[in-house]
């Protein structure tokens, strides 16, 4: 019921029930709340709910990306910080993030700013052509899923280059043909800014995109995503 209300919005009914909840709530609890602060953009709840995740003390892997994200979406980077370091306190250390395409019997992977590709001139000027086209269809980056505290610029930079998109960049290049959708597979789940542009760039490029996360398949097509919204 949480997981439900928060994700249509209703965030104080949410809150209401884990409030009134006979138990301590646990951390999939606050979880489910917080993944709908993070859709709806509400990061004052995002960031009480976090402090009151520290409360419980140590937690999984997942909960701390979502407690740095929310605590980085408020402006609180230091707290942001030290969900990190909490992280790596209980020697977790983060998974990096990969998206890879299957070209024939050979798989090219990618990892977010990657420029070792042998095609990397081409990847990076067939972004630069798609982000110019997406710019004019109305695509805004939202720079909240930038979890360090760096200039307005340099947020930009760094979420315009997430593995994801060098992919399907790629993958433009080397299936260049409308009639076959592009597949990409990425190892952790696709942020929301990311889930935004691949949208656009179904609607920009003309083509299907699916894209396998740890989480769901998504299928984006003229605009629209499968999932519709909810992953």
């Amino acid at each position: 019921m949480v997981d439900l209300l928060s994700r249509a919005g209703k965030l104080q009914e949410a809150l209401s029930i884990i409030n009134r909840m006979p138990i301590e709530p646990t951390e999939s609890v606050w979880g489910a709340f917080m993944t709908g602060c993070r859709i709806h953009r509400n990061t004052e709840l995002a960031a009480y709910a976090a402090d009151r995740v520290f409360q419980l003390g140590n937690v999984s892997p997942g909960l701390h990306v979502i407690l740095s994200n929310s605590y980085a979406a408020a402006g609180r980077y230091e707290d942001a910080a030290r969900a990190r370091k909490m992280l790596r306190d209980q020697g977790v250390k983060k998974e990096t993030g990969l998206s890879w395409v299957e070209e024939g019997n050979k798989v090219h992977t990618f990892a977010a700013g990657d420029r070792g590709h042998a095609r990397s001139k081409e990847i990076y000027e067939k972004l630069e052509e798609l982000g110019e086209e997406m710019e004019k269809a109305g695509y805004v980056a939202d720079t909240s899923f930038v979890l360090r505290a760096v200039g307005g610029e340099e947020k930009q930079q760094t979420i315009r280059y997430h593995s994801e998109r060098i992919a399907i960049a790629f993958a433009l290049i080397v299936f260049p043909h409308n009639d076959r959708p592009l597949r990409i597979m990425k190892n952790l789940r696709v942020c929301g800014d990311c889930h935004t542009a691949i949208k656009f760039m179904s609607k920009c490029s003309g083509r299907v995109i699916i894209v396998r996360d740890n989480n769901r398949f998504h299928r984006f097509e003229d605009g629209k995503c499968s999932c519709g919204d909810y992953w």
